[in-house]
């Protein structure tokens, strides 16, 4: 008669045991986001065919969601600029820009990863002198090109890029910074 309970009470620990570790098992962790699937902030210095040097700063988001077989990224950037002018002017610039790039496939190896894209740019000006003053602001559009440079075991992603703007602020400028 022990055996015969004893053999039942094994038979039904058995029978429960992987019901009741799978009770205990937590849902698999999400991986982490590969470095290219992730948003990415960046400082950057301007300089523009007509309005001089510039500081930004932008913010480059992968569009993988929306688009999950191609390498497109949202880049959006804010750059204020210091025009010359002559003394007893005052002179203010910036723009805001909204792009759509497209990372073109290069071989694992390589230090480059260049892009080319085109969105939309927000110009706004304005100046006085002798007690009148003026702004303007205009809507363009931009064609845009560059590339990002690897270095081998930093968080640092630098990258230079050529824009030229057409409606907006109708000027060429070349913007170099580091993302982060």
């Amino acid at each position: 008669m022990r055996k015969l309970i004893g053999s039942a009470v094994l038979v039904s620990v058995l029978a429960a045991a992987p019901t009741l570790a799978a009770a205990q098992r937590r849902p698999a962790a999400r991986p982490a986001a590969a470095p290219g699937q992730r948003p990415r902030f960046a400082a950057e210095l301007n300089w523009s065919s007509d309005v001089d040097f510039g500081i930004g700063a932008r913010g480059v988001f992968p569009l993988q969601s929306l688009f999950p077989k191609t390498p497109l990224d949202g880049i959006v950037s804010f750059d204020y600029f210091f025009p010359s002018a002559p003394s007893g002017v005052s002179l203010h610039y910036w723009e805001i820009n909204g792009n759509v790039a497209y990372r073109f496939r290069v071989p694992a190896r390589s230090s480059l990863g260049p892009y080319a894209g085109s969105g939309l740019n927000i110009a706004h000006a304005s100046g006085s002198a002798g007690g009148v003053s003026t702004s303007a602001t205009k809507a363009g559009l931009n064609l845009l090109g560059g590339t990002t440079f690897k270095l081998k075991g930093s968080k640092l992603t630098p990258f230079v890029e050529g824009r030229g703007e057409v409606g907006g602020g109708k000027t060429f400028i070349l913007t170099g910074g580091v993302r982060f």
